[in-house]
């Protein structure tokens, strides 16, 4: 590569950090517990999407790309992990950190339980339910989960059911 080459790479990454950049850090807030695994996780997402960034070449949207490749690095990261550590008990799944805090009380509960329920689901659940929270449409998360928009529908329909369940709430759906 030449160094002109280098350098729009650079730009376009820097772009699509300052465009989507947040999906790291809530993806990894998602699937670690807050501390050093957060950071790491992190890290690994943005080093992931550098890595990738040539292969991008521009059929979906740029924040599918990279909603994809962060959760794809989420879950490779979580079966890394497991292989060196014993699993947690849930019993901590209620302290999971809220990517995007807010002040507010009554908010500030509902938002901790959501993220505890969030926890608790499997994996690739959780991946659907929070594509869902981030309001991408069923065609999005087909294309980053690699399943059909129809399934994406059927899943997204149990796990609401079972959030509803955890949350013990009556309240209707988005």
């Amino acid at each position: 590569m030449d160094e002109n080459a280098d350098k729009q790479r650079e730009e376009a990454y820097l772009g699509l950090l300052a465009q989507h950049g947040r999906i790291a850090p809530a993806v990894a807030r998602l699937y670690t517990p807050p501390g050093e695994d957060a950071a790491d996780l992190e890290q690994e997402i943005r080093l992931q999407w550098w890595r990738s960034l040539a292969g991008f070449a521009g059929r979906a949207k740029a924040s599918t790309w990279m909603y994809q490749v962060a959760l794809h690095t989420a879950l490779t990261f979580l079966r890394r992990r497991r292989r060196r550590l014993r699993p947690e008990s849930l019993e901590h799944a209620g302290n999971v950190a809220d990517p995007f805090p807010h002040a507010g009380g009554r908010e500030d509960r509902r938002r901790s339980a959501l993220h505890g329920a969030l926890a608790r689901l499997e994996p690739g659940e959780r991946a659907l339910a929070y594509l869902w929270l981030e309001e991408c449409s069923h065609e999005e998360i087909a294309a980053v989960s690699g399943i059909s928009a129809n399934a994406v529908g059927v899943r997204l329909h149990r796990i609401r059911k079972r959030l509803k369940e955890m949350l013990g709430t009556g309240e209707e759906e988005r």
